[in-house]
């Protein structure tokens, strides 16, 4: 028998690789590729391969390191350019990020992934008409491709053109039926009845679905529907079967998060905070537990004139592990003033700075990420002029609807059981009361019961906090056309209904356990 030329070894090596990269057994992908990077430093595929384990990781700054490697010794390499965007963009440096997806673009006009790239690129910077035009741009070349409809679904969804969104999750749907990733989307923003054949769809294919992930994203579908046809005992079934399926492939540890925000409480204790520097930007905070209305005070803020919404960014607490914490719960001192004050100043001016990368003339910013609820003692010292809002809702409302539907983000791994879900919120009020014992005035409460009723009222209390003179388009955010990519992007598209009030007691027989554990 011959043997096998270093040619076939390597293709040989290359398939196994992309065998365990597309299982998800990035580790192993990681093991294997090291070593073959360094015999065979010249093949940029093993670069690529390894950066892409590395970024499914969360390890954004090795797969860069990594890429830039590559690089450096094929520099006009169309995948490596992509995949060098592609993990700028998850580290927020959207500016070099851009530039190497252009890069690839230039090399190669029509590069599916590379426009993909670009286009979420553009989706992460609120940019959704913009990720349109990329991508149809090149629509007609690969009018049959399941990932181009898909990202074109997300961006006319994101954009609030769903009907437009609808026909490619459709056309994905054709393509591969057992993929219902688009199912979850279109149940985003479909309103069921007992006849609609996306519903029947769902009913026919369920059993036959085999994979796990895709089965937990058609129970939420279901539970959705379910709900909106009233139909609570069949929506409660598909949505715990959901949360049970979710809960096996991203576990929670609550104890872990107790020590966290325990911690958080003795590193600010006291209420005298020496800040840094004060900013020309104003920038406005809301937070909450999800599930809040935050999107919904984003909306209405950004309505104004003067605000310029950036959606949920990820700079805070990205910062904060970076610079502040030894591990998961521990953080470089015992107290606020043990911290590095020079590391304060660097915080906002990395926040400044990749702030920069979004395309606004406004000086008033809204930052909607909910939990960073935890950070708000950093963001008081870091950023000593900025505005706090915490968006509080009924405790069983916020937690049924954080039950009731999928999020991507791991960090909301706490919501897929009542026991770690309850739990959580337990904490997040907790740790809400110390912020208030400490900086009282300096946190602004919004209950989202009273905006719901006293809309102009509320609105403008909101205003009057926020330093702005009143914008009658506050009033009429639903007409607001920012980017929306959160699961409330439906709903904060349409005026206020107070039927979003008391939702869970639809279901209050089958939630006595979370009602227990919150104590309602």
């Amino acid at each position: 028998m011959c043997a096998m030329s270093v040619e076939e070894q390597l293709k040989k090596k290359v398939e196994t690789i992309v065998n365990l990269l597309n299982s998800s057994n990035f580790d192993e992908v990681i093991k294997k590729t090291i070593p073959l990077i360094k015999k065979f430093p010249d093949e940029y595929i093993f670069n690529n391969l390894l950066a892409l384990a590395y970024n499914a990781l969360g390890k954004h700054e090795s797969a860069l390191e990594t890429l830039t490697i590559g690089l450096q010794l094929n520099p006009n390499n169309i995948f490596l350019l992509n995949n060098h965007g592609l993990v700028l963009t998850n580290l927020g440096n959207f500016d070099k990020a851009e530039k190497s997806i252009e890069r690839a673009l230039k090399n190669s006009p029509f590069f599916l992934d590379a426009s993909i790239s670009l286009a979420t690129l553009k989706l992460r910077k609120n940019q959704a008409n913009e990720a349109v035009k990329i991508l149809n741009r090149i629509f007609d070349k690969y009018q049959h491709n399941y990932v181009l409809n898909f990202a074109l679904g997300d961006a006319y969804q994101q954009s609030g053109s769903f009907e437009k969104a609808r026909l490619h999750y459709e056309y994905c749907l054709n393509v591969n039926p057992e993929n219902c990733a688009p199912d979850k989307a279109i149940s985003l923003t479909n309103k069921y009845n007992e006849k609609d054949p996306h519903l029947k769809q769902m009913q026919s294919k369920f059993e036959k679905i085999k994979s796990k992930d895709n089965k937990m994203l058609l129970c939420f579908s279901l539970g959705k529907a379910y709900e909106d046809i009233k139909d609570f005992d069949h929506s409660f079934k598909f949505i715990k079967k959901g949360n049970q399926l979710r809960a096996e492939s991203i576990p929670y540890n609550l104890s872990e998060d107790k020590k966290l925000f325990e911690n958080i409480k003795n590193l600010f204790s006291n209420k005298t905070i020496k800040s840094t520097v004060v900013s020309n930007k104003q920038i406005i905070f809301i937070v909450g537990m999800t599930r809040s209305g935050t999107s919904l005070l984003e909306q209405i803020l950004s309505s104004h004139e003067k605000v310029y919404g950036a959606g949920e960014l990820n700079l805070v607490p990205r910062f904060i592990k970076k610079n502040f914490m030894k591990n998961k719960t521990e953080f470089n001192g015992n107290s606020s003033e043990d911290l590095e004050v020079e590391k304060f100043r660097e915080m906002q001016n990395n926040y400044l700075e990749n702030i920069g990368n979004y395309d606004f003339d406004e000086n008033i910013i809204v930052d909607k990420a909910p939990l960073n609820f935890r950070w708000i003692g950093f963001l008081i010292k870091a950023f000593p002029n900025c505005k706090i809002i915490h968006s509080k809702r009924n405790s069983m409302d916020t937690c049924w609807s954080n039950y009731k539907n999928f999020f991507p983000a791991k960090a909301l791994n706490f919501s897929y059981s009542f026991k770690s879900l309850g739990g959580f919120y337990l904490l997040y009020e907790d740790l809400m009361k110390h912020w208030d014992n400490t900086f009282g005035n300096r946190i602004y409460k919004i209950n989202y019961e009273d905006l719901i009723k006293n809309q102009k009222e509320e609105i403008k209390n909101l205003l009057n906090y926020c330093d702005l003179e009143w914008d009658e388009n506050c009033m009429s955010f639903y007409k607001n056309k920012k980017s929306v990519s959160t699961a409330s992007l439906a709903q904060v598209r349409n005026p206020m209904y107070k039927s979003s009030m008391a939702q869970w007691e639809n279901y209050s027989e089958k939630l006595k356990e979370l009602s227990s554990i919150l104590n309602t």
